[in-house]
């Protein structure tokens, strides 16, 4: 029986851990050399990863590995949503919310090893603007503290808290409409995944494969109050502040007063549509755990 082309799309910028040979030679010391051939490409630019998903696409790749944090492994998985070609994660990302919602966030050698022998499900992707996420997205404070850390020299949790933290006592509330209520956000999260990472359980009760979204909104609140919504984010029951209104549904239709910053699975966008809409797209992506 001939072997089964497997590619490797890494990410050599993502996170702290950036050893290419370590990795490398994980690889090559853990996938079964009997059953896989790795095909390792690297990433060079943004968007990149999209472009070598596509060409190894129509050589009729049937696995793909995404080697990164949630914005690279997002970039993978959006060329694979709809088709039958299996994802695999090894994340190395500042967050890594996908593998950690998923129980798959492990050392280099674990997660080569379940490339061999993991069982592969269907998952749920979400959508906002037609724009793929697997884990979350939003607008308010969690797009602008992901531009913000976005543009900072270096990643990693470290950062990431630093970030947070001066984006916070910076960030402006939005008046929204969510389906027709008004609402006065500080932050609005659709969740298909239950955290941002780091085991941030911002839509604690979601789940991949129950065809929902999650939605969180965080109210405006004094700052006094930003340290108990973090305790709950860490603990996961931030539903139950005072601050924050949760629901679960198939779609959400969001309209601005001005065209908003988003991001999806931490990657910030700013939209020109004063419109947004959310959906879920049910067992849309084969994902190996």
């Amino acid at each position: 029986m001939s072997k089964q082309d497997i590619l490797f799309v890494i990410n050599p910028n993502s996170g702290t851990d950036r050893k290419k040979s370590s990795l490398e030679n994980s690889i090559k010391s853990h996938l079964s050399a009997e059953k896989s051939n790795a095909i390792i490409v690297y990433t060079k630019r943004p968007l990149h990863a999209q472009e070598i998903v596509q060409s190894y696409l129509k050589k009729g790749i049937k696995e793909v590995v995404a080697v990164g944090g949630d914005g690279t492994i997002n970039e993978v998985a959006s060329q694979l949503i709809g088709t039958d070609v299996v994802l695999n994660l090894i994340s190395k990302g500042s967050g890594n919310g996908l593998a950690r919602h998923l129980g798959v966030f492990e050392n280099e050698k674990s997660c080569v090893e379940r490339i061999n022998q993991g069982k592969v499900i269907d998952i749920d992707t979400g959508l906002i603007n037609g724009i793929p996420f697997l884990c979350t997205a939003g607008l308010g404070f969690d797009a602008y503290g992901a531009e913000k850390f976005g543009k900072m020299e270096g990643r990693g949790f470290k950062n990431y808290v630093r970030a947070s933290l001066s984006s916070y006592f910076q960030y402006k509330p939005l008046q929204i409409q969510l389906d027709g209520t008004s609402h006065k956000v500080f932050s609005i999260t659709f969740g298909n995944a239950s955290q941002y990472g780091n085991n941030a359980f911002i839509t604690p009760t979601a789940s991949v494969t129950d065809g929902l979204l999650d939605c969180c909104i965080i109210k405006e609140h004094p700052k006094t109050a930003g340290l108990g919504l973090t305790q709950k984010l860490f603990s996961g029951k931030i539903e139950t502040s005072k601050y924050v209104e949760y629901y679960r549904r198939k779609s959400f239709v969001i309209k601005l007063q001005e065209p908003a910053l988003i991001h999806y699975d931490g990657e910030p966008m700013q939209l020109e549509s004063k419109e947004i809409k959310v959906e879920i797209k049910p067992k849309s992506l084969k994902i190996k755990i």
